[in-house]
């Protein structure tokens, strides 16, 4: 999961300082190549606000889920992304 400090980490897409009152869509790193263009944001933390109107959002998902989506976990669950950023557990 990306390293937070609140009133210190800034978001990945704005900039601004993240506080206790911003809702966040984090992540852990799950896009190993640098190359990639949204590798940056793998393992970030962004306010959930400019992550909806982010350009790349559905892209982001699409890639979290086709990375981490298709594992299943060694308690069978598998994590998957809606398109707010929010990752859910579901059993396989």
């Amino acid at each position: 999961m990306a390293i937070l400090i609140l009133g210190k980490s800034a978001c990945a897409l704005c900039g601004e300082v993240i506080v206790t009152e911003h809702e966040l869509v984090a992540t852990s790193h799950f896009i190993s190549d640098p190359s990639h263009p949204l590798w940056r944001y793998s393992d970030a933390a962004m306010h959930c606000d400019c992550f909806q109107r982010w350009p790349h959002r559905e892209e982001f998902v699409a890639e979290y889920n086709r990375i981490i989506g298709q594992i299943v976990w060694g308690n069978g669950s598998q994590h998957t992304m809606r398109a707010d950023g929010t990752v859910t557990t579901a059993q396989a």
